[in-house]
């Protein structure tokens, strides 16, 4: 079971099943630990077409695949999506049983190996004595991080079982270093047999900048439905590791401004070097509170009250309200909806706090959003008081704001809940409930997640 917490379980379960129909516990967690079948590419659009990109993956996944000795997977164009590429992977490798001996690795790098990745240094926790480079081993992920590094017998306690693979690293280099760094582990066969586009991304450059980045499908619409045009000023609010950030760059063509703020210096510096890897200089990015981040003006002034000049915008938080054209709230989050999910501690009450913080937030982006401009709020959570009772709780509180539909729309219709109307949950998306019938589609296929697009009225008074 994916949750330390039952409780948490049941909460999904009983919303998913009043809204969605019936989904077994089973059903779910056996969802939940799978990854997406699914792998999509986004496009770097600045400096290359998806024609190039997709003919250099196709090569680069034969070269993989004639080494596994089975047909590669084939890569195709979205119906919708124009920027991106959507690789559809085998199924579970069903014929793959564990051997010894087992090498542990952490629960980050364990899910990053069921999504398509190696087994990298940092990864590794433990690897019996007498393992060599070359000898094939079982790698199972450290479920609660209880294995203690460099441990060098076969450890007991409780672990998943990912693949197998090929050792290219032994201890000594892992272990007597204070940061190991390399491919450690060559997995030749994994549980599931997802691609490994990360190695064929990172090496697929034109001039050091990369043609492609790993997202979510889900995560890819944000961008989409905000409607972007490239002398637009837009505000990424908890932008890291920034993702979203530099797909809001590639949309508006490396041009106009794009701003970021986490209030993680570490998660900052992701941002910056993922901007750096796709060769964007549109984008800012400011380690900063966002709940702080606009100058504070009294609240009635705000309501029904349009400004048409907007002081020059500061060099640095906190701006001006109505300063941007855009906004991006992709809120902190009980992450319910993440897959694969090997081992989730969170608690109810935990999942239960994130909804007073991401009110917070939506006051921040509703103050700095100029009239007439657009948000998008999301999530990747399955949880209702996170999602459509925050957009509930918006409308009441702004009347000034009204849910819109975005020009691409592939999610299912959002929960109707309080005020909302049917159209309103029309307009929102949800992703990742899984399929009754055990058929998966691109919606069911992909990861739990939310998302509802939001303008500003322009207002007739003054």
């Amino acid at each position: 079971m994916p949750f330390s917490d039952n409780e948490v379980l049941d909460k999904i379960l009983q919303s998913m099943n009043n809204y969605e129909g019936p989904v077994s516990q089973e059903t779910l967690c056996n969802h939940l630990k799978t990854p997406p079948n699914r792998t999509v590419i986004r496009v770097n659009t600045v400096v290359t077409s998806k024609e190039i990109l997709k003919d250099d993956i196709e090569k680069a996944l034969a070269v993989q695949y004639d080494f596994k000795g089975v047909p590669a997977p084939i890569v195709q164009f979205h119906s919708k999506i124009d920027d991106i590429l959507v690789v559809e992977c085998n199924q579970k490798t069903e014929k793959v049983e564990p051997i010894y001996p087992h090498v542990m690795v952490g629960l980050a790098c364990a899910v990053a190996v069921l999504r398509g990745a190696n087994v990298y240094a940092p990864g590794v926790t433990a690897i019996p004595s007498g393992v060599y480079i070359g000898d094939r081993v079982s790698v199972f992920a450290d479920i609660l991080g209880q294995c203690k590094r460099g441990w060098n017998s076969e450890y007991q306690g409780q672990k998943f079982f990912v693949g197998n693979g090929l050792l290219v690293q032994n201890r000594k280099d892992l272990f007597t270093v204070a940061v190991p760094s390399g491919l450690a582990i060559n997995m030749i066969e994994p549980l599931f047999d997802c691609p490994s586009i990360g190695d064929i991304l990172h090496e697929d450059t034109i001039g050091g900048i990369q043609k492609g980045f790993l997202q979510n499908l889900p995560s890819v619409l944000c961008g989409h439905a905000l409607n972007l045009q490239s002398h637009h000023l837009i505000l990424d609010l908890c932008a890291a590791p920034g993702g979203k950030t530099t797909h809001i760059g590639c949309l508006m063509k490396n041009k106009g401004k794009v701003i970021a703020l986490d209030k993680s210096v570490a998660k900052i510096k992701r941002i910056q070097e993922n901007s750096t890897k796709l060769g964007l200089t549109n984008i800012t990015a400011f380690a900063f509170d966002s709940i702080k981040a606009y100058i504070k003006i009294p609240e009635n002034q705000l309501r029904g009250v349009d400004i048409i000049t907007v002081p020059p915008i500061p060099e640095s938080p906190p701006f001006h309200p109505y300063s941007f054209d855009r906004v991006l709230l992709d809120a902190p989050c009980s992450a319910l909806g993440q897959r694969p999910q090997l081992y989730n501690p969170i608690r109810l009450k935990e999942v239960q706090s994130f909804a007073r913080l991401q009110k917070k937030l939506f006051v921040a982006a509703v103050q700095l959003l100029k009239p007439g401009g657009r948000m998008v709020y999301s999530t990747c959570t399955y949880n209702v008081s996170e999602n459509e009772e925050i957009i509930d709780w918006a409308l009441g509180k702004f009347p000034f704001l009204r849910v819109v539909s975005p020009d691409i729309k592939l999610g299912k219709p959002g929960y109707r809940v309080g005020r909302l109307t049917e159209e309103d949950c029309i307009a929102m998306q949800r992703f990742g409930c899984p399929a009754s019938c055990g058929s998966q589609n691109e919606n069911s296929d992909a990861i739990g997640f939310f998302i509802c697009c939001l303008e500003r009225i322009i207002s007739k008074s003054v």
